[in-house]
């Protein structure tokens, strides 16, 4: 693979960690070339860490006077649509951060940007490859266990937010819950049926989103997923992803995927998934969005394949506000 550019678009906190990981892994394929970001304290920090010279303090001047084929975006989320746009229209491939977008309107109009222009946009989806939904993909494609039934997911406890995410109303779904959409949706490489969602919002936690939320969600094939997700509990449990199969069970976790049998107490298999840590993961995202520029073809993680993980997200919090079921042919999305 040949090298590449790469522009860092917001060098806060998550975008220093991705510096990190492309600077670990990516050392033969990447040069980060230019960095951008509003805050002029973390713009400086950075430049001296890593010995960058070219700082922008807005994405026009990066355009103007910077020298890369990649950017790869770490912004808030409710900026990402104009900082993107004028990337895309400049001729850069992107990598951004999930979600890619607040809304799915905004995600439409990012996906319709990059299909005019000619240029790729791919999501971050790094949960797919550290909680092991990718792998799982992989070993129920030949139906090991049988159909796929039903999938259990609960995770409780307490998180406070500082900053921009305490404005927003959206919260939970937004922040963590998508990485899951999209894992389950990737895993049983399916879409929605229905989708149905209660919310509500706990006093003791800053913030105007949600800090609960429960969902239902029937797949196409007839798999139907149970999500409980809290912000704002007091008893901390997190489960993995149990899915229930025809012929077995199946345990998705960081380290293997461990299948049951009949009513046995101990896993029949484990499948290792690799036990891929977040740095890794993260930089396996934008490896795929550089193998699929150098081999002029979609990457899995692609803004047009990210667009049904948001259209999910967007159903949740419309089943929510209208407490109704929602349909995906309501979505507008394949």
């Amino acid at each position: 693979m040949r090298r590449f550019k790469v522009a860092q678009v917001g060098v806060g906190g998550r975008g220093k960690n991705t510096l990190d990981a492309f600077l670990k892994y990516g050392d033969s394929v990447v040069d980060i070339t230019a960095i951008c970001d509003t805050d002029k304290t973390d713009l400086q920090e950075t430049a001296d860490q890593l010995n960058i010279s070219a700082c922008f303090s807005n994405v026009e001047d990066l355009i103007n006077h910077a020298d890369f084929h990649v950017a790869s975006v770490t912004t808030p989320t409710p900026v990402r649509q104009e900082v993107i746009l004028p990337l895309l229209e400049a001729g850069v491939d992107v990598l951004v951060d999930k979600p890619f977008a607040e809304t799915l309107d905004h995600a439409k109009a990012i996906v319709a940007c990059s299909e005019k222009n000619g240029k790729l946009v791919a999501v971050g989806q790094n949960f797919r490859y550290m909680s092991g939904f990718d792998s799982a993909r992989k070993y129920l494609a030949d139906c090991p266990l049988g159909a796929p039934r039903h999938l259990t997911h609960i995770l409780l406890g307490r998180r406070w937010d500082k900053g921009w995410r305490n404005d927003r109303v959206r919260r939970v779904m937004a922040i963590m819950s998508i990485h899951w959409l999209d894992g389950y949706r990737w895993m049983l490489d399916d879409v929605p049926e229905t989708v149905y969602c209660q919310t509500s919002k706990s006093e003791l936690i800053p913030g105007i989103g949600e800090t609960h939320t429960s969902l239902i969600i029937k797949f196409g094939t007839g798999c139907v997923v149970s999500l409980t997700e809290s912000f704002g509990s007091h008893h901390h449990m997190n489960t993995f992803p149990v899915l229930d199969c025809d012929n077995g069970s199946l345990v998705i976790t960081n380290a293997e995927l461990r299948a049951y049998q009949g009513d046995a107490l101990e896993p029949t298999r484990r499948i290792p998934t690799g036990n891929v840590p977040k740095d890794v993961a993260t930089y396996m995202c934008l490896a795929d969005l550089l193998q699929a520029i150098d081999t002029d073809q979609l990457p899995p993680n692609s803004g047009q394949d990210n667009l049904r993980s948001i259209a999910i997200m967007e159903a949740a919090y419309r089943s929510a506000t209208e407490n109704r079921v929602i349909y995906w042919d309501e979505m507008g999305v394949e």
